[in-house]
């Protein structure tokens, strides 16, 4: 089960153990008052003597203990929490398990279909049985244990199929076997745990010790069922049952049938919240985009605007200078060539001014803030 670590100073903690009582206290760091008490005493940090904060909300006057200094010298410490499941899945890992019962002979067609190619199989390093093919994903074990982990897995999926979760195995490579709980897969193997012990070179590898095994393995005969596809970060959901001193996984069949729910509602809670996390990264795509479209727009409106002004500044500049050749012309004596000329200057200058003028045409001039597609109408 995963953890969560806190940190603090001796100090901290005993103030805070002085200024609240211990059992809100400790529902804040998520333990019981009674482990809380227990970090207390580990640390040499005195803890309110009882009645304590009766006396104190009766106003009789109290005093705290003091805090001695550490026994080992040390002032900071760790308090680990246990993650909790989330409501939703106590709630369903709260459920009754089932009772099984072991069938003397297989029936269920994948159990079948997984008993003919490991019946002529090999052993793979491990001890564990492999068809030509390679190993089936959902079943690897010992000789010796597969007679019982076929009748394990044939109980499993007849109880399954009774309860209207049925089980599939695809044809693809590796494709583990997978049941259907309320229209989730839910993937999941059975197989055997193995001891590894360092190798010991025969004289013969001694020559050659870099092509020799690391470890040598052996069988366990402890048989192991386990989910595989249970998502992170939902929480310490359970994702394996084996055998024990005590316990035999045939016992188990019925609490993994309840785990097998669990984790079938995580894998949903993880979908949808996977997919609403898409879906406010999209919004928020959209809504960056936009944002950035109108400021795009925003800045070439203002470029065509701020050139619309240039060209008209221009224009009414180049009108002035015209108006002041025109009269310079009137009051000086030119010769009539010399008038002749400075006429065609003012006939360009007018003809440039009212180019340059937006307001000599003023539709066709916003045409492009309005509609900046009409442009470049021949691209479309």
């Amino acid at each position: 089960m995963s953890q969560t670590r806190i940190r603090q100073t001796r100090a901290e903690l005993y103030e805070k153990v002085s200024a609240t009582p211990m059992r809100t206290l400790a529902q804040e760091f998520g333990m019981s008052d009674v482990g809380l008490a227990k970090v207390c005493r580990k640390h040499d940090i005195p803890v309110p003597p009882v009645g304590y904060w009766r006396r104190k909300e009766t106003g009789y006057k109290v005093t705290r203990p003091q805090l001695p200094a550490a026994k080992d010298g040390r002032e900071h410490l760790h308090i680990y929490i246990r993650e909790r499941l989330r409501p939703e899945f106590e709630e369903l890992a709260r459920q009754v398990a089932p009772k099984i019962a072991i069938a003397p002979d297989i029936s269920h067609p994948l159990v079948l279909r997984s008993e003919k190619p490991l019946d002529r199989g090999k052993l793979n390093q491990r001890g564990l049985v492999i068809s030509k093919n390679g190993a089936l994903p959902h079943l690897l074990v010992s000789r010796e244990q597969l007679p019982r982990a076929l009748k394990v897995l044939n109980a499993l999926l007849l109880a399954l199929e009774e309860r209207n979760q049925p089980t599939s195995w695809p044809k693809q490579e590796n494709s583990l076997l997978a049941v259907s709980i309320n229209d989730e897969a839910v993937r999941f193997s059975l197989s055997e745990l193995t001891d590894s012990a360092p190798h010991v070179l025969t004289p013969l590898e001694a020559k050659h010790p870099w092509s020799a095994p690391k470890y040598d393995y052996k069988p366990t005969g402890r048989l192991q069922l386990q989910i595989a596809n249970v998502p992170s970060f939902m929480g310490p959901i359970r994702r394996t049952w084996a055998d024990g001193k005590q316990q035999r996984i045939e016992d188990c069949i019925g609490d993994f049938m309840v785990g097998l729910t669990v984790a079938a509602a995580a894998i949903k809670k993880n979908r949808q919240e996977t997919e609403e996390r898409h879906r406010r990264r999209e919004e928020e795509r959209k809504r960056e985009e936009e944002e950035r479209r109108i400021a795009e727009e925003q800045k070439r409106k203002a470029e065509l605007v701020a050139e619309l002004i240039g060209n008209w500044e221009e224009a009414v500049r180049l009108r002035k200078f015209m108006k002041a050749i025109e009269e310079e012309t009137v009051r000086s004596d030119f010769s009539q060539e010399a008038r002749n000329d400075i006429q065609q200057v003012v006939e360009w200058v007018r003809q440039y001014a009212d180019t340059l003028d937006p307001l000599s045409s003023l539709p066709e001039a916003i045409e492009e803030f309005v509609r900046p597609d009409s442009k470049y109408w021949w691209l479309e």
